[in-house]
């Protein structure tokens, strides 16, 4: 039997925190390794909103890897780490998604909320649906191969 992992109360506040804010950008920062001959392998290491107030939300993997998170990030000291860690051959990428395909229909719009599986008293760290103005939603779940995984739902 598969465990569950799920949603620290930080971060199901931080979720919480975002609702009724208009979305100025998303960035998603990018994990681009180039350790395998083959050609390197890019992987979205995290979703950042940003909203008009100034406020931002990032969702990553989980430290364990299992499951997502809400957390609080600075790109620029994850580059540093990760430059020193893997010596260049892993770097960190942000990248303005705003007017990409999947997101250029949310900027300007209100995040309605954020909508995640209960199991009882605990929030399900698997997936987080985001529902913004006029039925734009996009649901983000993990991979453990392929990092953050997003894609529009509809009901």
């Amino acid at each position: 039997m598969e465990k569950q992992t799920y949603f620290s109360h930080e971060a199901l506040a931080r979720f919480v925190s975002a609702q009724g804010k208009t979305v100025n950008k998303i960035i998603c920062h990018l994990w681009q390794n180039n350790i395998e001959k083959q050609g390197s392998v890019e992987i979205i290491d995290n979703l950042e909103l940003h909203f008009t107030d100034g406020q931002k939300l990032t969702i990553a993997c989980n430290e364990n890897g299992d499951g997502l998170d809400a957390i609080q990030y600075d790109y620029k000291e994850a580059a540093k780490q990760i430059q020193q860690e893997f010596n260049g051959k892993i770097k960190l990428f942000a990248v303005d998604a705003s007017g990409t395909k999947m997101w250029q229909d949310v900027t300007g719009k209100i995040l309605e909320s954020v909508r995640i599986t209960k199991d009882g008293e605990n929030h399900l760290s698997e997936s987080v649906l985001l529902c913004f103005g006029d039925n734009e939603r996009r649901i983000v779940s993990i991979s453990p191969m392929d990092g953050l995984v997003i894609d529009y739902y509809e009901d």
